[in-house]
């Protein structure tokens, strides 16, 4: 049905009113930029050092379960704005009280009420300087205390959380995926220990430094079987390097990101692989790449080439993020995590096309003579594209993003939350934003977003700093195509805020930042 402009005007003009009727609008707080298609809700107390959260529901309840350096915890959030907590997990192990590290990409099992979460080896139980180098030089001998790999713990009684099983030890635990309705679980990262030299040289901070990606049968979380050899290599030009993140779309393609770009994988049903040109059956740990590439770099693509640090990504499927010429499904969203300086060269949220990847052959024979890469659509950075909404901090690179309809709500550091219309993905626009500049590190501090994630019209943004945060989008995530492009700040800057200058220091906890040793 063909609509006008006024009828649009007029029907997002009486869902902003209804929603305005529904609730007070709460106060920003103080040294907020908001732009006027976003209200502030609430902030939710005692959750800051905060990483990320999915929302489920068990017992009758409807449930956030989140994660941070303090393990996992739940909030009944039956009123979504007014989440309450319910119970507080950390695992025996971890000797600090925020001593957890780092869950980053944190995985639930709806079906068994599970939570999947990762430990990567930088945990505070031991020292760092007595492990292996990640990307350093270092011991030889492996430090039990290094060790990475996932807990599985239950939330099906939300307020008394339980571990499931003993710890599963890896070779990886930066991040862990679901694969096959977490029948299979995907680890990966950070970069690499020098106990892992069999996967090939590298150079500490650049091209072959980082853990594959680990696969462990959890169809009996009791008994997990670890596969012992790893999968997703190669992916940077023939060389083995960093697989950061896994993100399975609804096809059942799983997106691996990592230095070398974004790459597919079917984990089922009978494909051509292009490695041994035959036909085959494609497992969770024998998976058969069928799409992907590195990313290409200027104006529409990643800030970095060089680097080609793709951190996570999404494929829609459901028809609302299209571009001209390209066929729909085959429009990809990622994030570039890269703290280069200035701002400007920091990392981006890119769309690109994979039409010319189709069958998994040109990243499979792609080399540093040779490159294959995927053709950019288009990028977004507030330095780039509303360049007067930038925070004063210089911790500029995008995060994690979760896209609803053709809305995608993303984390990005110091420079907050950013809302980004993807409904023509060659014109990547902001439609929204929100971030502070603290005038206190204990009750207001700046912004240090890691995550977000969608709860109908409800954006649940989750900040290392300032812990959870809960906005609500004008007329929901279907409008960000109504909504013109947002350049300019909705309210002044505090006089009196404080303004970081810096990047992120080895405290402000990101990853991959692999000129730091101990981290990545």
């Amino acid at each position: 049905m063909i609509r006008t402009a006024l009828v649009l005007t007029v029907v997002l003009a009486g869902v902003l009113s209804l929603g305005a009727a529904a609730a007070p609008r709460a106060d920003a707080p103080p040294g907020a930029q908001i732009s006027s298609s976003l209200e502030y809700v609430a902030r939710v107390p005692g959750s800051a050092m905060v990483v990320e959260g999915k929302f489920d529901r068990a017992r009758g309840r409807d449930l956030l379960i989140v994660t941070g350096r303090f393990g996992f915890k739940t909030y009944d959030v039956s009123n979504p704005r007014d989440p309450q907590l319910l119970d507080t997990f950390q695992p025996a192990e971890i000797l600090g009280p925020n001593g957890y590290w780092q869950d980053e990409d944190m995985d639930i099992d709806t079906r068994r009420n599970l939570i999947i979460g990762a430990l990567d080896p930088r945990h505070d139980n031991v020292d760092q300087t007595s492990c292996p180098g990640i990307g350093t030089a270092g011991a030889k001998t492996r430090n039990p205390g290094c060790r990475s790999g996932f807990y599985v713990i239950s939330y099906g009684d939300p307020e008394n959380l339980e571990q499931v099983g003993d710890f599963i030890d890896l070779p990886a635990g930066h991040t862990v995926s679901c694969i096959d309705q977490c029948n299979y679980v995907w680890a990966g990262g950070p970069a690499r220990r020098n106990d892992q030299a069999d996967l090939g040289a590298f150079t500490p901070g650049g091209r072959g430094d980082g853990r594959p990606i680990w696969v462990t049968d959890l169809r009996n979380p009791t008994r997990p079987v670890v596969f012992p050899d790893p999968i997703d290599l190669w992916r940077n030009d023939g060389l083995t390097d960093y697989s950061h993140d896994v993100d399975v779309d609804a096809n059942g393609i799983a997106w691996t990101s990592g230095r070398g770009g974004l790459l597919g994988y079917a984990t089922q049903g009978r494909w051509r692989d292009p490695r041994t040109k035959e036909m085959r059956n494609a497992r969770p740990w024998d998976p058969i790449l069928v799409a992907g590439g590195g990313i290409e770099g200027g104006a529409d693509g990643v800030a970095q080439p060089q680097t080609d640090f793709i951190h996570n990504a999404a494929r829609p499927l459901g028809g609302e993020v299209r571009a001209s010429g390209v066929a729909n499904g085959n429009v990809v969203l990622m994030t570039e995590e890269d703290f280069t300086g200035p701002c400007s060269a920091s990392g981006r949220i890119v769309a690109a096309d994979i039409t010319a990847s189709l069958g998994g052959e040109p990243a499979t024979n792609s080399t540093p003579a040779s490159p294959f890469r995927l053709d950019a659509l288009s990028a977004y950075h507030p330095t780039q594209d509303a360049p007067d909404t930038v925070s004063p901090s210089g911790s500029c690179s995008a995060h994690y993003f979760e896209v609803a309809g053709s809305t995608v709500a993303a984390a990005w550091y110091g420079q907050g939350l950013r809302l980004i219309d993807a409904s023509d993905a060659r014109n990547l626009r902001q439609v929204g934003y929100y971030y502070v500049t603290g005038t206190d590190t204990t009750t207001n501090p700046s912004s240090l977003s890691w995550d977000v994630a969608w709860r109908g019209d409800l954006i649940y943004l989750f900040d290392m700093s300032r812990g959870i945060e809960i906005l609500r989008m004008a007329g929901g995530p279907s409008a960000s195509s109504l909504l013109p492009t947002v350049e300019e700040p909705g309210v002044q800057v505090d006089p009196l805020a404080a303004r970081p200058v810096s990047g992120l220091t080895p405290d402000s906890l990101v990853c991959p930042a692999f000129d730091i040793p101990g981290r990545g």
